[in-house]
């Protein structure tokens, strides 16, 4: 997989999937070397519900032999922009939940967020929503620069810990824990199953 044209791939899907809503979808890509697979995430709000969808993603990855997922969430960031020393040294801080002090946060941004994890990196691209100011569904997209980044996966922060365990590798054979007894049961739900079938054969049922 060519991961720079994926991720460039992605943020055209993420963004047709947004374009004319009243909000982006929350969903994640499971990308096998055949086939893509659809998950719809209903939340991702608390902890419980990270830790939940991190495991859904990793059994979904393992059950299709993945070497990336994606995931597309909309989000209201603040950018905090550090105070220059010197002109030449004005920059932005570029993560969504930096509460750093010596920061002058931004208004929010209704943001678009795009991220491919593979075994090594986590690629982020990020992009202000643009609103009908009537209506308010969404009409385009704005690239923020300070959320557009690429990281090695052991560098990656800490907004994406939920899926620190998507690469995990699997117990030796024969020997089974508690997770992976979740992760059988997880892919047995409804959403996760129904998910797990390629985007053009979902189609046709």
């Amino acid at each position: 997989m060519n991961q720079p044209m994926a991720i460039d791939e992605l943020v055209s899907v993420a963004q047709a999937e947004a374009m004319g809503e009243l909000d982006a979808p929350m969903m994640a890509i499971v990308l096998s070397s055949e086939q893509s697979y659809d998950l719809p995430i209903n939340s991702l709000e608390t902890d419980a519900d990270k830790a939940r969808w991190g495991l859904i993603l990793r059994a979904a990855r393992e059950h299709v032999e993945a070497d990336a997922v994606a995931v597309l969430y909309p989000a209201w960031t603040t950018i905090r922009h550090k105070k220059p020393e010197n002109a030449a040294a004005d920059a932005a801080e570029a993560m969504p939940e930096d509460n750093g002090e010596e920061a002058e946060p931004s208004d929010p941004i209704d943001t678009l967020f795009v991220q491919l994890h593979t075994r090594d990196h986590v690629y982020w691209r990020g992009f202000e929503q643009i609103r009908d100011p009537k209506h308010q569904r969404i009409i385009g997209f704005r690239r923020i620069k300070a959320l557009s980044t690429d990281y090695k996966r052991d560098e990656a922060p800490s907004v994406t810990a939920w899926l620190s365990t998507l690469f995990e590798p699997l117990p030796d054979e024969g020997e089974e824990t508690e997770v992976d007894r979740e992760l059988a049961d997880l892919l047995e739900e409804p959403e996760v199953s129904a998910a797990l079938y390629p985007r053009q054969m979902r189609a046709l049922h």
